[in-house]
């Protein structure tokens, strides 16, 4: 019976001899011939389980390994979602994980501290893709640093000074924002942490060195910031039970610090992945919407084109970190007597290979240059449209925020919806509905005026920035030029109308910060559609 039972050699390439299939089942029961064709199914389907590719994730754990598994979970099923035939997976590990899973090839891309990565960058030639940006307290945030902290009950330490000769507990040596940074502080102050205090190095995660210094263990600790934010708001402690030392008073970055900034976290890839999957990941992340479930759950709030690392770089140099640390001096005769002959074949490979090299390389170079022009434009335009996209919007409202500050001008934010837009959808189709989007697109802009813009929020909603709004009068000028603009006939729909209703908010007058002013703009446009649309209405505390 068991020779019955063997399936032909074909079936592992998913095809079915079906004249033995007939066969077989003409010498053998019913139960028999569905166990063939369960088999068959079987047989069928693992090509296409085998052929999804794996991408492991390394990220630093600063705190517990569990909770980095938690926490960016969700961001490695939103990349396997974007892009079909590839799986995520994150692999959380400590700094030295880093380099022997990198020195085995067994990670394809990491996320972990700046220092880390120039390391990284060094030994293993991974490249920066993409930065954290995160949001607190209603700020995005795309700096980090570090904090020197002790109990609030220690009243006889003040000052950097006053921990001379006692205990302070660290996380690693090699941590940047655990330790680097405060130590840098320290030599600063004329204080050498290995000769005058008493420093002793937990591991990960952080919340150790709290324990330490909140049981007595310790006198001080050192953590990155936002550790204790995030401890106190999962009930492991109060805020109240801590005192900052060398305290920063920096009113634009949400967490206690004690040192200054640097730039956020990068996600890097290693040599070794293909071009098209690296940029397909930068490209999915750049466009992951802002606040995001998979970014709320790993505390960011969406990711930016890479920044430079030149302030780590620095601080890395003054302490001679690899790879700026001195290096003993070779002499040249001692590397031609050792290495002659190895030299001279090098020579000669090196002649015989240059123009080959010289094709390729510039052909890569240009491949990678039209690849990050994409990439930027993806991540910044509306592929619809060809309008500013939520994330350009982000940054036009930060600097636009940042400056009404310095100059005490008024700024307007306001939230268009087009009235009467869905019937064209349902009578003409989505196609027309995108010209029409297009050709209103194309009426904002020329309404509008210089140094103004205009970005597309979704679907056929709008989002205009109006800067330097001297007086009422002008924004009511402004706004009738819109909607004038809006209300005439379409070129892409003849017979079709579409008007707006326009919400209004004013900073400072309704709000302070990026999120508020958008709130409140979206309240005041539900109010104009009340009223009937084809209208613009200012925000007014009545409608919160």
């Amino acid at each position: 019976m068991s020779k019955d039972f063997i399936l032909p050699l074909g079936c592992a390439s998913g095809r079915l001899n079906v004249s033995w299939l007939q066969s077989a089942g003409r010498r053998v029961s019913l139960l028999p011939r569905l166990l063939l064709v369960a088999l068959f199914v079987l047989c069928t389907s693992l090509p296409a389980v085998a052929a999804e590719k794996v991408y492991r994730v390394g990220v630093t754990a600063f705190r517990d390994k569990s909770v980095t598994v938690r926490e960016w979970g969700p961001t490695m099923d939103f990349l396997s979602a974007q892009i079909p035939g590839a799986r995520f997976e994150v692999v959380p590990l400590n700094l030295p994980g880093f380099e022997a899973a990198l020195s085995r090839r067994e990670l394809d891309f990491v996320v972990t501290n700046p220092q880390h990565y120039i390391v990284m960058e060094t030994r293993y030639g991974v490249s920066r893709i993409a930065t954290l940006v995160k949001q607190e307290n209603g700020r995005m945030v795309n700096q980090f640093g570090g904090v020197i902290f002790t109990r609030s009950d220690r009243h006889e330490i003040k000052r950097l000074q006053d921990l001379r000769d006692l205990r302070i507990a660290a996380v690693d040596r090699t941590s940047f924002a655990g330790f680097l940074l405060q130590y840098d502080i320290f030599e600063r102050a004329g204080i050498d942490l290995d000769e005058d205090c008493h420093v002793q190095f937990l591991g990960f995660p952080q919340d150790l060195v709290v324990k330490a210094v909140l049981e007595g263990r310790a006198d001080a600790g050192f953590v990155r910031t936002g550790v204790l934010e995030a401890m106190a708001s999962e009930g492991h402690m109060t805020l109240s039970q801590v005192r900052i030392l060398n305290s920063v008073g920096n009113t634009e970055f949400p967490f206690m610090i004690s040192t200054e900034l640097f730039p956020e976290w990068p996600l890097a890839t290693a040599p070794h992945v293909p071009i098209e999957i690296t940029n397909r990941v930068a490209a999915a992340l750049l466009l992951m919407p802002p606040d995001s479930p998979a970014a709320r759950s790993a505390r960011y709030h969406r990711w930016s084109t890479p920044l430079e690392y030149q302030r780590v770089q620095a601080v890395m140099r003054r302490h001679a970190i690899y790879p700026y640390d001195q290096r003993e001096p070779i002499a040249l005769a001692d590397v031609l007597r050792e290495y002659a002959f190895h030299l001279l074949g090098g020579v000669v490979v090196f002649t015989l290979s240059l123009g080959v090299l010289y094709v390729r390389t510039n052909r890569l170079n240009m491949e990678l240059q039209s690849s990050r022009q994409k990439l930027s434009e993806m991540a910044h335009t509306d592929a619809l449209t060809g309008l500013p996209n939520r994330n350009l919007l982000d940054d036009r409202l930060a600097l636009a925020l940042a400056h009404a500050r310095r100059s005490h001008e008024r700024i307007a934010v306001c939230l268009i919806d087009l009235d009467r837009f869905k019937p064209i959808n349902d009578t003409w189709g989505h196609e027309v509905g995108d010209e029409v989007l297009r050709e209103v697109a194309s009426r904002l802009e020329a309404v509008l005026r210089e140094g103004d813009t205009v970005a597309r929020w979704g679907g056929d909603e709008f989002v205009l920035l109006l800067d330097g709004l001297n007086t009422d009068r002008q924004l009511e000028e402004i706004m009738q030029r819109v909607l004038d603009s809006i209300a005439a006939d379409l070129t892409a729909c003849p017979g079709g109308h579409v008007s707006a209703s326009i919400g209004v908010s004013l900073y400072p007058v309704d709000a302070h910060d990026a999120t508020l002013l958008l709130k409140h703009a979206d309240a005041a446009m539900y109010q104009a559609k009340r009223e009937g649309g084809g209208r613009f209405v200012v925000y007014s505390e009545d409608m919160a």
